[in-house]
């Protein structure tokens, strides 16, 4: 970048963070429906989704959880900030002994914050 010309563009700063939240997520969600053994049209068809969700939750605010039920009957996601959707969610899947895996966008689009601002903190020391 030109540093007479160029500043940051705010809109595609925020793109790329949201980019490397839904991949921080994606990682973290192929590691878990490896492990439940999941059968691969399932586990792509829960990745296909999963940036959607993702997406979703963040729109939704901090507080937004993807939760996903990885059963090899029925696996499926759900996003969600009502305490009641999600413990019903949560309540029927145990009832059948599905495993359940959820995450908190919002959370980790906090610690991304924070791991760039110190990276920037560090490559301005530099």
């Amino acid at each position: 970048m030109n540093a007479k010309t160029a500043t940051e563009n705010p809109i595609a700063t925020a793109q790329l963070g949201r980019a490397h939240v839904v991949a921080a997520c994606l990682a973290v969600l192929t590691r878990e429906i490896h492990g439940a053994g999941l059968e691969k049209h399932a586990a792509l068809d829960l990745l296909r989704d999963a940036p959607d969700k993702v997406d979703a939750a963040l729109t939704r605010g901090p507080g937004a959880l993807v939760v996903y039920r990885l059963d090899r009957r029925g696996a499926r996601g759900v996003v969600s900030d009502s305490e009641s959707r999600l413990g019903h969610f949560t309540a029927a899947a145990e009832q059948e002994g599905a495993p359940l895996f959820g995450f908190c966008p919002g959370a980790i689009a906090e610690l991304a914050a924070h791991i760039e601002a110190g990276a920037a903190s560090l490559k301005k020391d530099a």
